[in-house]
């Protein structure tokens, strides 16, 4: 952070013996105070990194999940199970395994996947919701690409992954897809390891299984 500094005249004059030791005190005085600051300003850093709830996404997105998910939350690293903990820890992502953005359906605008799992019972079920910009820029388009009633949410994470990685050119044209990036869905349970991407392709999510 720059500290800006204002320094005033003085009526009786200095010599250059008195010069230089007023500077070299400054000086001192300067770095003494900057470096407390850099300090702050990592530690800012460190207590600002994003958290795993709807706060962090665009506020017409927060309030879409309030009212039409009401009782549903952000996956978040606390619900996942000791496996998916560890899984998500190798992917070394510094983001949350409830929230994906990404060009998921433009080349110009972002979208967003949310992982929502019962505020109450995080294991009990999950809905994978993604949220598509509108073509006039109005706001965002809302669809459940998948969702599941049954127990095991917390083995489930989502992460945003280029296309290129699962699709070459010749697959591309087999399956028209336009992005560039898509949507990985991962469950990682101890007793069963399973990856699907979902990629936007004629008006519409589309799941395949991977290897990952």
């Amino acid at each position: 952070m720059e500290i800006p500094v204002q320094l005033k005249g003085r009526r009786h004059k200095i010599n250059g013996v008195h010069r230089i030791l007023t500077l070299t005190i400054f000086f001192s005085g300067m770095a003494i105070f900057s470096a407390p600051s850099s300090a702050l300003g990592a530690q800012d850093s460190h207590a600002e990194r994003p958290l795993c709830t709807a706060k962090t996404l665009p506020s017409e997105i927060e309030n879409r999940i309030r009212t039409d998910f009401g009782t549903w939350s952000v996956q978040a690293p606390e619900n996942l199970s000791h496996a998916a903990q560890l899984r998500w820890q190798g992917e070394q992502s510094s983001g949350c395994p409830g929230i994906a953005k990404g060009l998921f359906k433009s080349q110009k605008q972002t979208s967003y996947a949310v992982l929502l799992v019962p505020s109450g019972h995080p294991d009990a079920a999950y809905q994978l919701v993604v949220f598509t910009p509108k073509e006039d820029n109005s706001g965002y388009e809302e669809s459940i690409v998948e969702k599941s009633d049954d127990r095991g949410a917390s083995n489930y994470f989502i992460r945003q992954v280029p296309i290129a990685r699962f699709f070459g050119e010749s697959s591309k044209r087999k399956f028209h897809v336009r992005t560039s990036e898509a949507i990985l869905m991962v469950d990682a349970a101890e007793d069963e390891y399973e990856a699907d991407v979902y990629f936007w392709s004629l008006g519409r999510f589309q799941q395949e299984p991977v290897d990952y």
